[in-house]
């Protein structure tokens, strides 16, 4: 049972809609793309998580502090004895170990994913012990990605290679596993200590005056520059969207951005680049959201 389902995270949703409205800096787009291969992976491990068929409850994305350290878990699975703590990379690519280190094929030495996994354990283990839970705690380090290829791999370390994933879902899907109210209370206070706001995040400063207005294409990110009736097409890719719920991303992108401003006809027009009539997206706002205050004075949230 995933009890706490996986989501992009509010960090990686903004650096998504600036990637279109803004030239990144080099460094940031590419931690952008780390975020965004990251979360990939996450998601394709899920679906083989999906796939055990036996009593657990799986946690996702859990943010925890002890004694003023931070450490992020990509999943944790409960079972009847015991915690499995997984570490889910999506590298591609040529690695070898050198010792403790994680390297690339041409020699670059990259962070040991096995180090991060080493410290989460500790952590964990201190954090659960402090609520007067002791059960132990299996770590797992995740490769999904099937062009990864990894050479002199630690032969005690509890490394899964894309080829051995559903070999090692089967060993999970034959243990024995029966849930009971401790297990659920030990999910519970685990979720009442994750932490909502990241305090790593490296989102640029950015203003409105700034960001590109347009209605975008999904697909390319190319502008849009009309439309036909109740269908917009790229002049890019080609691809075919209908207005409204293209119109609809473009009021999520403004709210991500800018979760705290007022959303208006007007303001909606200028953001999408006075591309769809205001009427249309009056229309949009009214079926979409809750209108307050009247007139030129509404506004919807």
């Amino acid at each position: 049972m995933f009890l706490k389902e996986r989501y992009e995270s509010d960090e990686l949703k903004v650096l998504k809609v600036l990637k279109t409205r803004l030239d990144l800096p080099e460094k940031e787009n590419q931690y952008y793309l780390n975020l965004q291969k990251g979360f990939e992976g996450e998601v394709m491990f899920d679906g083989y998580l999906h796939q055990v068929g036996i009593q657990t409850i799986v946690l996702n994305d859990l943010l925890l502090e002890w004694s003023h350290s931070h450490f992020q878990i990509d999943s944790i699975m409960i079972l009847q004895q015991l915690i499995k703590l997984f570490e889910v990379k999506n590298f591609e690519g040529e690695y070898y170990f050198d010792g403790d280190k994680l390297k690339k094929l041409n020699g670059t030495e990259i962070k040991n994913p096995l180090l991060q996994l080493e410290r989460n354990v500790s952590l964990l283990r201190q954090l659960l012990n402090s609520i007067g839970i002791k059960i132990p705690i299996e770590p797992y380090l995740i490769f999904v990605n099937p062009d990864f290829t990894l050479y002199q791999a630690p032969l005690d370390s509890r490394i899964i290679l894309p080829t051995n994933l559903n070999r090692f879902i089967e060993k999970i899907n034959k243990r024995i596993s029966a849930l009971n109210q401790y297990h659920v209370r030990l999910s519970e206070k685990l979720l009442a200590s994750h932490i909502t706001k990241s305090p790593y995040s490296k989102v640029p400063h950015y203003d409105y005056s700034q960001l590109r207005k347009g209605v975008f294409c999904q697909t390319c990110g190319t502008g849009i520059a009309e439309y036909h009736s109740l269908i917009l097409t790229c002049p890019k890719c080609g691809k075919p969207v209908n207005t409204k719920s293209a119109l609809l991303r473009s009021i999520e992108e403004y709210q991500t951005l800018f979760p705290s401003e007022k959303l208006s006809t007007n303001t909606i027009y200028e953001w999408s680049g006075e591309l769809i009539s205001k009427r249309t997206i009056g229309q949009t706002l009214k079926e979409n959201l809750i209108v307050s205050g009247y007139g030129q004075w509404s506004y919807y949230e």
